[in-house]
């Protein structure tokens, strides 16, 4: 009797192959879930550090009017009073929206540190105006009475900026101050940016 000792091989290799196969299938979709998990995690939980936020903005653009009826204007020192704030861009780069700025002008003595003194002028400071929790645009809250005691406020989750004092975080979910970002006032009257931000803008958790 002939016995066909191959037969044994034959079946041990195609198992081997079979478990190799599933083993390749098995690594393939974990694979594939942790990718789609890396995925989803990115679109639910925004990017560190600006989350993408870029500006664009360099010394000597002007200041213009960001919104209202003078959206596109220059923005002169005589047309703010003090306790005013208002949203500005630099001039030809209103399409990034990393850009905006809040100007804001007080009395001159009410500025303390950390707020960079040197980057401001006559009372006017500026500030990246994007909340660094996650970006939505800030507002301002103006005391009539006492305008040294106004503040920036987000009012999508309540974050609250000293502006006197390098916009600090006074509360709410803010990780870090606004940004400062320089201002002049030229011999016209206009406004122009002296620098870049001083730190980092957009959302930071």
């Amino acid at each position: 009797m002939v016995v066909d000792e191959t037969t044994g091989d034959k079946e041990d290799k195609t198992g081997i192959t079979r478990r190799r196969f599933t083993l390749g299938v098995i690594i393939a979709s974990i694979a594939g879930a942790l990718g789609s998990l890396l995925s989803l995690l990115k679109v639910l939980a925004p990017e560190k550090k600006g989350g993408g936020y870029v500006s664009t903005i360099k010394p000597g653009d002007r200041f213009i009017y960001a919104k209202g009826a003078n959206t596109g204007d220059y923005i002169k020192v005589s047309s703010l009073n003090i306790g005013d704030a208002v949203l500005a861009f630099p001039e030809g780069k209103t399409s990034n929206h990393a850009n905006i700025v809040q100007l804001i002008k007080l009395d001159e003595s009410a500025y303390k540190a950390p707020t960079h003194i040197k980057y401001t002028d006559q009372g006017l400071v500026a500030y990246s105006a994007i909340c660094t929790h996650l970006g939505c645009t800030v507002s301002w809250v103006e005391n009539e009475k006492s305008p040294d005691t106004s503040y920036t406020e987000c009012f999508c989750h309540n974050s609250i900026f000293d502006p006197t004092r390098g916009a600090k975080v006074l509360g709410g979910p803010a990780p870090i101050p606004l940004a400062q970002i320089g201002v002049k006032v030229r011999d016209d009257g206009t406004l122009v940016f002296t620098s870049d931000f001083t730190g980092p803008i957009g959302p930071q958790v």
